[in-house]
């Protein structure tokens, strides 16, 4: 019952957001409406999947059913940085057409940071799973971990931060829904954030079926 109350509130709080901007996206599309729907999709829906199903995967002894949820992790990762790097360039190109400059806000660079953070997160996890003779679904990695959890926070903050930054979140969402995205992103990112803690150094030995 506990874990149904704790997926549903955090569907609420990151599905909530994330539907919001998708349809004020849908309602003036743009060139540039592809950064904030995109960004959406990718820190509102596969990084805190990605997040979730590992913590999850934590509690799970049967072998089949780690390897899933790790898949099912390095999907939503990879799929997170297309969906990034499709926001970042419609954020770039739309900037040269207006002929403005680059990074100028603390939303840009911390989104800059966060994706060259996730992407070597990334490359890391893969080059682990996929670089020895065998594929290795069984591995642990402090330090991917730590840069996981760095880019998953990084995320959370560019989001609150875009939703405050240049002239999209005020034109397309108003005053009032620009304050409860953000207040709903902040709350679901430090569940989450809380749900990590707990939860370190809990694993349950995994059994290997043929």
């Amino acid at each position: 019952m506990a874990k149904k109350l704790e997926l549903l509130v955090l569907s609420g709080l990151l599905g909530a957001p994330c539907a919001t901007i998708l349809a004020n996206c849908a309602a003036a599309p743009s060139l540039f409406a592809v950064h904030p729907a995109a960004n959406a999709v990718a820190f509102l829906l596969c990084f805190p999947l990605g997040i979730y199903v590992m913590l999850e995967r934590k509690s799970v002894a049967d072998f089949r059913t780690r390897v899933l949820l790790y898949k099912l992790h390095m999907f939503s990762q990879v799929l997170a940085m297309l969906l990034l790097s499709a926001g970042g360039a419609a954020a770039y190109m739309t900037k040269n057409a207006y002929g403005k400059e680059h990074f100028t806000s603390t939303h840009s660079w911390l989104a800059g940071v966060t994706a060259t953070l996730s992407t070597l997160n990334l490359l890391g996890g893969l080059a682990t799973t996929f670089g020895g003779k065998k594929t290795s679904w069984q591995w642990k990695n402090p330090g991917h971990r730590i840069g996981g959890t760095l880019a998953f926070l990084g995320g959370g903050c560019s989001v609150v931060l875009g939703v405050y930054s240049g002239g999209w979140g005020i034109s397309q969402l108003g005053e009032d829904l620009q304050f409860k995205v953000a207040g709903s992103v902040a709350a679901a990112y430090s569940l989450l954030f809380l749900k990590i803690v707990t939860s370190s150094g809990a694993s349950a030995p995994a059994k290997k079926s043929d």
